[in-house]
């Protein structure tokens, strides 16, 4: 077999949960791009038993299936597996299939009046983006100024353009926030079993703690949601009374929207139950209910809301049922804005593997292209040389460099230097090694995202990639910003 569909063996499994597992993996890996996929699985399962078994998974994920004696299909749009029996194994086969294209535009109202001054100083900071290397002093002084804004988005987006500008900075709120006790994350514990997870959790690959801290030094984080509130503005129809937020992680992203659409009741869902005290935390003071539950299980208003969005999550579900979950939750006519991260086409796994590696390494680069060592603690430096080495930046050698960079991982209080910016890129190195491996990082291409959407029956009403990663087109890697609509009649 060519390297698409290397047939891989899975470690002998007796519970017909795990080989469910490999059975969604196989499925969410070519939903999402791969032309094929292969693993022979080991296993005492009974084939009667697991039959029936894969049978209500099917059900469950919305597969059509074809059970007879000696093989299962499944399929979903773009994607189809088959399970045949071997002697004491079984081997899962998957295999992408195909489909079409469509785009269009509309008009935009104005923000609501509690929120004008973040909205100008939004729309004036995103303006300087492409100039931020000629910056004057009296521009310089006020993004200075707004590090310490009271709004999130405003010191984040601050902190991006300063950073572009050669000025390393990290946002007030970021060296102010005081770590949770007992919070957990990444300590390798289990969590519960949700939307088809392949292996480990999401806390159990990344720092959730980090993650509730850095993450807004990310670059063009706040820049994703200053086009995500303009398209959440412009297609909306009417500023929203209520808006549901998926996969809100530690609350980041959730607390910019209260910023923005002061006004609006938010909804915030997040199954982590490492990430949900941080969120609970994160939220207090602003009009935000918070549910500790997934898309899936979430049960929500009874007529739906008029607008959802979510911000960096769906490459961490199956993005088919985190779409259908979207939709399910969004009244006919509403509108639905996705904002994430994605790679740039490919068309095998090994292309698959360098797409990521690529991606991630262009914004841990971006993030720390202005620090320098003589600004850092000294267990910094070292890591700061660390990710800098481009020696190491091969899929054999990240597992050792991420283990590296995770040591003597301590708050350095008080430091006004740019530490965090390291830290944030300790996360994206973690995210990129899950990514390889397909745990808790299942990202796809923009061009795959918006077939998966239509084949949920989703309308595209515009696309942006807002930043960008790796090539020079909307179809490339980087952020991307969708707004969707769920066609019907608008309540």
């Amino acid at each position: 077999m060519g390297d698409t569909g290397m047939l891989r063996i899975v470690l002998k499994i007796d519970s017909l949960e795990s080989v469910e597992d490999v059975v969604a993996k196989v499925l969410q890996e070519c939903q999402n791009g791969l032309p094929e996929r292969v693993f022979r699985v080991p296993t005492e399962a009974d084939w009667v038993s697991l039959r029936e078994h894969i049978g209500k998974y099917a059900e469950r994920v919305g597969a059509a299936s074809t059970v007879r004696d000696s093989v299962i299909e499944l399929r979903v749009p773009r994607a189809g597996v088959t399970i045949e029996p071997e002697s004491r194994a079984i081997v899962v086969r998957g295999q992408r299939v195909g489909r079409p294209a469509l785009p269009c535009c509309v008009a935009a109202p104005a923000p609501p009046e509690d929120a004008a001054e973040i909205w100008q100083l939004a729309g004036w900071m995103t303006e300087l983006l492409p100039r931020a290397d000629v910056l004057d002093a009296g521009e310089q002084q006020l993004l200075e100024d707004a590090l310490k804004h009271r709004s999130w988005l405003v010191a984040t987006l601050a902190s991006d353009v300063l950073n572009r500008a050669g000025h390393p900075a990290v946002p007030q709120f970021v060296r102010d926030y005081v770590v949770l006790d007992g919070s957990g994350g990444g300590d390798g514990a289990l969590g519960p079993r949700r939307d088809g997870v392949f292996t480990e959790a999401w806390e159990a690959r990344i720092s959730v703690d980090e993650y509730a801290l850095y993450e807004a030094v990310h670059p063009a984080y706040a820049v994703q949601m200053v086009e995500l509130g303009r398209m959440v503005r412009r297609y909306g129809r009417a500023l929203p009374d209520s808006l549901l937020d998926v996969g809100s992680g530690p609350g980041l992203p959730t607390v910019m929207l209260a910023e923005m659409f002061p006004g609006t009741r938010i909804e915030a869902v997040e199954p982590s139950p490492v990430a949900f005290p941080h969120l609970v935390r994160n939220c207090s003071g602003h009009a935000i209910s918070v549910h500790n539950t997934g898309i899936t299980e979430f049960q929500g208003r009874p007529l739906g809301h008029s607008v959802s969005v979510s911000i960096g999550t769906s490459h961490h579900l199956d993005t088919r049922l985190f779409l259908r979950g979207l939709k399910r939750h969004t009244v006919p006519g509403g509108l639905i804005v996705v904002a994430d991260e994605m790679i740039a086409p490919f068309s095998s796994l090994p292309e698959r593997t360098q797409a990521i590696i690529d991606h991630h390494f262009v914004y841990i680069d971006q993030a720390l292209a202005h620090v320098r060592e003589e600004d850092l603690p000294q267990v910094e430096c070292e890591r700061l040389r660390a990710l800098r080495d481009r020696d190491r930046r091969t899929a054999e050698r990240l597992p050792a460099l991420l283990a590296e960079v995770r040591r003597n991982r301590v708050a350095h209080t008080g430091e006004d230097s740019p530490w965090q910016r390291v830290r944030f890129c300790v996360l994206e190195l973690e995210a990129l090694v899950a990514g390889i491996d397909y745990d808790v990082e299942r990202k796809t291409y923009p061009e795959n995202f918006l077939e998966l959407a239509r084949d949920e029956g989703l309308e595209l009403l515009e696309h942006h990639r807002v930043h960008a990663t790796v090539g020079g087109s909307d179809s490339d890697a980087g952020t991307h910003v969708f707004a969707l609509r769920n066609p019907g009649r608008y309540l």
